[in-house]
């Protein structure tokens, strides 16, 4: 049976105790830089925070913050700027502008720790009717 390392800022498990060392290095560098006022680049396999989204009419669609891979990126223009949009793996298809999400990553932190993002469907009736 082979070992499992654990990633102490995110508790993902690696093969190598060098790998799960070199996931707390990323995760606390993007963090600092962060913390710092600064929008880091990314890579694919970084982790980072992302929001709640509760919705009143499509509540099907809810889904709680936390903890996120980044698995997707692309290039997006608002009021003739360039932004940058990220998509995590626990939200497949949404996309987030990551330097609004950087400005938040110390109080996304705070209030969700260790906790990972996942999808949190309200399914009742009563929260699934589209509004027209």
């Amino acid at each position: 049976m082979s070992e499992e390392y654990r990633c102490s800022e995110t508790d993902r498990t690696f093969p190598t105790a060098e790998a799960a060392r070199a996931s707390e290095g990323r995760f606390r560098e993007i963090q600092a830089e962060c913390d710092a006022g600064r929008v880091p680049e990314l890579r694919a396999g970084d982790v980072i925070y992302v929001e709640s989204e509760r919705y009143i009419s499509h509540g099907c669609d809810d889904f709680q913050g936390g903890l996120a891979e980044v698995s997707e990126f692309r290039h997006s223009d608002s009021q003739g700027r360039p932004h940058m949009m990220v998509s995590v793996a626990q939200q497949p298809g949404s996309f987030y502008t990551w330097k609004r999400l950087a400005a938040e990553q110390k109080q996304l932190r705070r209030e969700y720790g260790t906790n990972w993002a996942h999808p949190d469907p309200d399914l009742r009736p009563e929260h699934n009717g589209y509004f027209i």
